[in-house]
């Protein structure tokens, strides 16, 4: 049976949202930008998320460097990816939304689901941003929606995209229905050219020849990666073991986001070892360059922009694309 549970100081003092039914468990963080925090699939206590293994969930002030104070799990991005000036403004990385205090408006059961909302101010740009987080009753399927309101008497220009940062281990494939991708940036020389473009899975490089972008390598790689998969075949992609055949799969609107943005990191950056599979709404890293571009969106006053996407877990027997048609 799903039930759901609120508790205070579970988790370095934060208040945490539990969701919970006979498959998964999962953790939000409304003092930490509603980011979930924990996806663990019950029936082998798997968490797909992943977690700092230095740095705790803590507050921190909307201006400070994500990078430093970032614990790991599944954040947020509006109205920018990496930190930009706007319009004389300056925006940090990954947002102003991610290390604001949401309210918890509502936590409870709806029927056979257990759901939460959460709502939030911008500090920064003049919009309401609200999160409704559903745990289906009968199934194991998370549905997440995020909404976001310009409160403000002149247009907002923005990007989107969220960020699921998911463990990793040499046995890791990354299944997506792509035919391309780009290399934009790697932080080994050689292995792949910034802007090169290559069928998807399979990236010829200078130094290290052929490489399949859909296998994750170990820590001891000592390499990261940050490319877009791009001609998207269709909405979804699933993080999978193939050794013991568990898998995290997310489905998104591709029409609101016809870009994945991988940031696969095998000990090239400050020793951690994750991949994250980004939806956006944009190819751009910054609000500033996607408004260059003209790919950035907009809402007039009063406009509100809608997103959801639900996400699952399996394992074997079950196949992806079993867990894949539970989500459509």
């Amino acid at each position: 049976m799903a039930r759901h549970t609120l508790h205070r100081g579970a988790i370095e003092s934060l208040t945490t949202l539990d969701l919970e039914n006979r498959w998964l468990k999962v953790g939000v963080l409304p003092d930490l930008g509603a980011k979930i925090y924990d996806f663990i699939w019950k029936p082998t206590g798997k968490n797909f998320m992943w977690h700092n293994p230095r740095v705790p969930p803590q507050t921190y002030p909307v201006e400070s460097d994500f990078a430093i104070y970032w614990c790991g799990g599944w954040d947020d991005f509006f109205p920018t990816c990496d930190e930009c000036v706007f319009r004389n403004q300056p925006y940090p990385s990954i947002g102003e939304l991610r290390s604001v205090r949401w309210n918890v408006d509502s936590a409870g059961r709806r029927g056979n689901d257990v759901e939460a909302r959460l709502s939030a101010f911008g500090p920064i740009s003049p919009v309401k941003a609200e999160k409704i987080v559903i745990l289906e009753g009968l199934s194991p399927v998370v549905r997440v929606e995020w909404r976001i309101t310009n409160l403000g008497p002149m247009s907002i220009e923005f990007t989107w995209g969220t960020h699921p940062a998911l463990a990793a281990s040499p046995q890791t494939v990354m299944r997506i229905p792509a035919r391309h991708g780009i290399a934009a940036y790697c932080s080994r020389a050689g292995w792949g050219q910034p802007g090169q473009r290559y069928d998807w899975p399979v990236l010829e490089t200078e130094a290290a020849g052929r490489v399949e972008m859909d296998k994750a390598r170990g820590i001891e790689a000592n390499v990261c990666f940050g490319h877009y998969v791009v001609d998207l075949e269709d909405g979804w992609y699933a993080v999978e073991d193939s050794s013991t055949g568990e898998g995290f799969l997310l489905r998104f609107p591709l029409e609101q986001c016809p870009c994945l943005w991988l940031w696969l990191n095998y000990g090239g950056f400050r020793g951690f070892h994750h991949v994250i599979l980004e939806p956006w709404t944009s190819q751009a890293v910054t609000l500033a360059e996607a408004y260059e571009r003209k790919i950035h969106l907009s809402l007039k006053p009063g406009e509100r922009f809608s997103v959801a996407m639900s996400a699952t877990a399996y394992h074997k027997p079950e196949t992806w694309k079993e867990a894949l048609a539970r989500l459509r």
